[in-house]
């Protein structure tokens, strides 16, 4: 199964696209890859998280060459608990796959967008339910079961969408105003000195941050990297105003964006089987035959 997830504006994961296959190899990713690319545009700025395969590695440098792609820091902890124990930690003798991990590859150090909350994004637990148990159940069914339970998920996503109240300008999503919560308690304590015009440091215990508040940035990274104005930021306004606090932060963590999301957008239907693309070099197997 290859499966394409994304986040939301309230940091939750999104099934966007799926498909089946035979074999896990370059040809098959390259596929799904390219069809994904058909369904987002060629103006969409994306960045991929991955588990470690060679094969995803090649369809994404192929397919979306100027996008960053980092390995999933889950999947890499999974990969050390089970090819070693403790013991054999200690001697690093079956770690050295490790060195082979390019530097850029880690995403909790190096992902150029949300670098600082972001490790890996968890696949729906549905879709993992399917995965496991796909075996059991034919193609056709499988496929309608992820699309009805999907549906299912923009029904109810469109429905908490519509408990939001306000506008964009004062009310943001539940993830993003946890996280400026945080951020202003974490302000707390900050030492400002404005330099000119929007320009200020900020300083608290050792470290001194410079803060553009027009532009949104921070040399701190968070500011720009996740959409979310920083602590330093926040300090920098003074003035301490919720509604200026959220207007910095980006449109996409919005309620008008996420009710728009999942009010306006449906789980594409099924192709029938007309439209089903089917390789030439497609082999039919036949049943095993039986012997009386």
């Amino acid at each position: 199964m290859y499966i394409a997830v994304a986040l939301d504006g309230n940091h939750q994961p999104l099934l966007i696209a799926f498909a089946l296959g035979t074999i896990n190899c370059d040809d098959s990713w390259l596929w799904f890859m390219r069809r994904l690319k058909e369904c987002l545009g060629d103006n969409t700025e994306v960045g991929f998280i991955s588990h470690m395969s060679d094969s995803i590695d090649f369809a994404v440098q192929r397919v979306y060459p100027n996008s960053y792609h980092g390995y999933c820091c889950k999947n890499i902890a999974e990969k050390i608990r089970a090819s070693t124990a403790w013991n054999t930690v200690v001697n690093g003798n079956h770690l050295h796959w490790l060195d082979n991990i390019p530097i850029a590859k880690w995403v909790r150090a190096f992902f150029p967008r949300v670098r600082f909350n972001i490790k890996f994004i968890d696949i729906p637990d549905v879709v993992n339910w399917f995965r496991r148990n796909m075996h059991e159940f034919p193609i056709t069914t499988i496929i309608e079961m992820v699309h009805d339970s999907m549906q299912a998920v923009y029904l109810q996503r469109a429905a908490f969408g519509v408990h939001f109240i306000g506008d964009f300008l004062g009310l943001l999503t539940p993830y993003a105003l946890k996280v400026i919560h945080k951020r202003f308690m974490h302000s707390d304590g900050c030492r400002i000195r404005h330099i000119v015009s929007d320009k200020y440091e900020v300083s608290k215990y050792s470290t001194t941050e410079s803060v553009q508040l027009d532009r949104g940035i921070c040399s701190c990274g968070k500011n720009q990297k996740c959409g979310i104005p920083c602590e330093h930021a926040i300090a920098s306004l003074q003035r301490l105003e919720i509604a200026e606090i959220h207007r910095m932060a980006n449109l996409k963590l919005s309620t008008t964006v996420y009710r728009n999301g999942y009010q306006t957008e449906t789980v594409n239907p099924i192709p029938t089987r007309r439209h089903w693309e089917i390789p030439v070099e497609s082999v039919v197997v036949l049943p095993p035959r039986q012997f009386s």
